[in-house]
């Protein structure tokens, strides 16, 4: 990747209609959302999202198939392959050409140390050129959820949840890190729509470490945007010290098949570990990223979970700094909600 700029088999229907009515007092509310849904595909092993006719993700727990022409050698799974804008238009690019192992959102790292050696999750391909020789890969073990949720308050609207569970295996054959991610996507509200993450990681042998690439950092929990006009990246962290320190990024863009600017914003979990992670982007590549836990090695001790929380935030427009700033205090503020481990 360019030099970084851092900154401090048939269709398993699991549909629930969830209707939302949206009123905002002394203003014009927006017309009532259609329902959010859920269908898992056990033959394809990935979980899609609906509001209405409208798609809104896609999680693909088992290998997604290459394009055409594409090494096979670069299938992979566990990560979410597409993320939509309100309006249906897609924000996020997968099997990028220029790289072909970037992948929408997903949280793989590029060192990951045991025994001596060393394995690449986000290249995907071990090496990226030449013959194949090892790897590490996120295998499916089970889904636990593909569902939708009702309201609960203000504060918890109506949501469609994936969960997950997979392993970490060292060329395929050692089970090294037991993984459970979980998805909640909120239904859309006059704010737009948010998206949280939960991935905890629990090491299952002794000796592992990892980073993001040595020395640059990326990779772990990261985003490659589609292509769009008038690309705006803003990254955010207020200075040590400050209370609260808010972290967040933003990206927006005219994409093609939507009617004007809109974007995705990265909002970080205060209480995810070396917080704040320091943000990362290549402008050039569409991608941007909180960078934990960046590009010195880190011990992941056996048996000790290590849990990253995340929420996008889905938005029509370029938020104001000062609106990203309350989106990121009403996530902080939140409770942890029924979940991975107890999370979300």
């Amino acid at each position: 990747m360019e030099a970084a700029r851092a900154h401090a088999p048939a269709v398993l229907a699991l549909s629930l209609a969830v209707h939302v009515s949206l009123c905002v007092a002394g203003a014009v509310a927006p017309p009532a959302e259609p329902s959010l849904s859920v269908k898992y595909d056990a033959g394809q092993a990935r979980a899609d999202v609906f509001d209405g006719p409208l798609p809104v993700l896609r999680y693909s727990h088992g290998c997604t198939e290459v394009p055409e022409g594409v090494d096979p050698a670069f299938r992979r799974g566990d990560y979410v392959s597409a993320i939509y804008g309100l309006e249906g238009e897609l924000l996020t690019e997968d099997f990028p050409p220029d790289h072909l192992h970037h992948r929408a959102v997903n949280w793989a790292w590029a060192t990951v140390q045991w025994r001596g050696e060393t394995r690449d999750m986000f290249a995907v391909r071990n090496p990226y050129t030449g013959p194949v020789s090892g790897g590490l890969w996120a295998r499916p073990l089970r889904v636990l959820r593909a569902e939708t949720a009702p309201a609960r308050a203000e504060t918890a609207p109506a949501s469609a949840v994936i969960e997950a569970e997979s392993e970490w295996r060292w060329d395929d054959r050692e089970s090294i890190v037991n993984e459970r991610v979980l998805v909640r996507v909120s239904s859309r509200t006059p704010e737009g729509r948010f998206i949280d993450f939960r991935i905890v990681l629990t090491p299952l042998v002794d000796g592992l470490q990892f980073c993001g690439r040595l020395g640059a950092g990326y990779s772990g929990f990261n985003v490659r945007m589609a292509a769009g006009e008038g690309q705006s990246i803003r990254l955010h962290t207020d200075e040590p010290g400050r209370a609260p320190c808010r972290s967040w990024a933003d990206y927006s863009a005219e994409f093609p098949g939507g009617s004007g600017r809109a974007g995705m914003a990265v909002l970080q979990r205060a209480t995810n570990p070396e917080y704040p992670s320091p943000w990362l982007e290549y402008p050039s590549l569409n991608f941007f990223q909180p960078a934990y836990p960046g590009g010195e090695l880190t011990p992941m001790p056996v048996g000790e979970p290590i849990v990253l929380e995340y929420r996008l935030w889905i938005h029509d427009g370029a938020p104001a700094e000062e609106a990203l700033a309350a989106q990121w205090d009403a996530y902080n503020r939140a409770p942890v909600r029924e979940g991975v481990q107890g999370g979300l």
